[in-house]
């Protein structure tokens, strides 16, 4: 059996030519052990990583979105050593950074929203920025916190994190590890993605709000903490827009808008998805 199953979960096993480069990139890893499962047509993203776990039979899930692009040869050699390491490690990322063709607008955007381009880290880093673009967790760790949450449309990579930390688990970047994933080409893409992520969070608050978590723009997460109430968060919101806009940062400013925008757009037409 091989020691690595490859998830990556597609709704057309396409993505715009991005899945077929994706396969060619992971063929050339030097790491060979592995199956790969690619998970076509299932919604939302947690049940399609479901499917792809029952379908594994690998001892290592290593995740990939099927937009990921893999930045070198060594990137599962890498992903494996690092929870071979310790057997605390729940789940281990690789950072993501920007791609060598970047637009200018691409660019900018990385400058602004320090997740589209997070650092990479010479040495295994306890960090929230660890995520589902491309990590590795041991199957047993997978089954043991509950797997993904298939009633959820945005929000799988805090959620999955704060369960594995409350299970004793560590959640790293592994070191000298990045992918390529594509950062919003345009002002109306930017747009859209941030009105998306804003109607996922209504729908999370409306329907399941215990799954409710902020996220960190820093490499330290050692005094981040996830859960934060309600109202601290709409009121925290206010000051964010008012940072951006002392700063000059005009896309982290509309994207702070059109979040708002999708999230009030949630909250009022929302209909909670039927998972079958």
């Amino acid at each position: 059996m091989p020691r690595v199953s490859v998830i990556v979960p597609s709704l057309d096993g396409y993505r715009n030519g991005c899945v077929p480069r994706l396969l060619e990139s992971i063929h050339k890893q030097t790491f060979t052990d592995y199956e790969i499962h690619v998970v076509k047509g299932i919604f939302p993203q947690g049940k399609a990583i479901n499917q792809g776990a029952s379908q594994a039979e690998g001892e290592i899930l290593l995740i990939l979105d099927d937009d990921s692009a893999l930045a070198d040869e060594e990137v599962f050699e890498r992903l494996v050593k690092t929870l071979e390491a310790d057997p605390a490690i729940g789940m281990a990322g690789a950072s993501i950074v920007l791609a060598p063709d970047a637009s200018p607008f691409q660019q900018r955007a990385a400058r602004q929203f320090p997740r589209f381009n997070t650092p990479v880290v010479d040495r295994i880093t306890d960090s929230d920025l660890a995520c589902h673009g491309c990590c590795a967790i041991p199957k047993r760790i997978f089954e043991e916190v509950g797997r993904e949450r298939e009633d959820l449309i945005r929000g799988l990579d805090p959620d999955l994190r704060v369960r594995l930390r409350a299970a004793g688990y560590r959640v790293v970047l592994a070191p000298n590890t990045r992918i390529y994933h594509p950062m919003p080409e345009s002002w109306s893409k930017l747009l859209r993605i941030f009105f998306r992520n804003g109607y996922g969070s209504a729908y999370a608050q409306k329907f399941e709000p215990d799954s409710v978590y902020q996220t960190h723009e820093s490499l330290d997460s050692s005094s981040f903490q996830p859960k934060v109430s309600f109202g601290s968060r709409v009121g925290r919101f206010p000051f964010r827009l008012i940072k951006a806009l002392i700063e000059g940062k005009w896309l982290r400013l509309t994207a702070y808008i059109s979040y708002a925008f999708g999230y009030a757009w949630g909250l009022l037409r929302a209909k909670r998805i039927a998972v079958k």
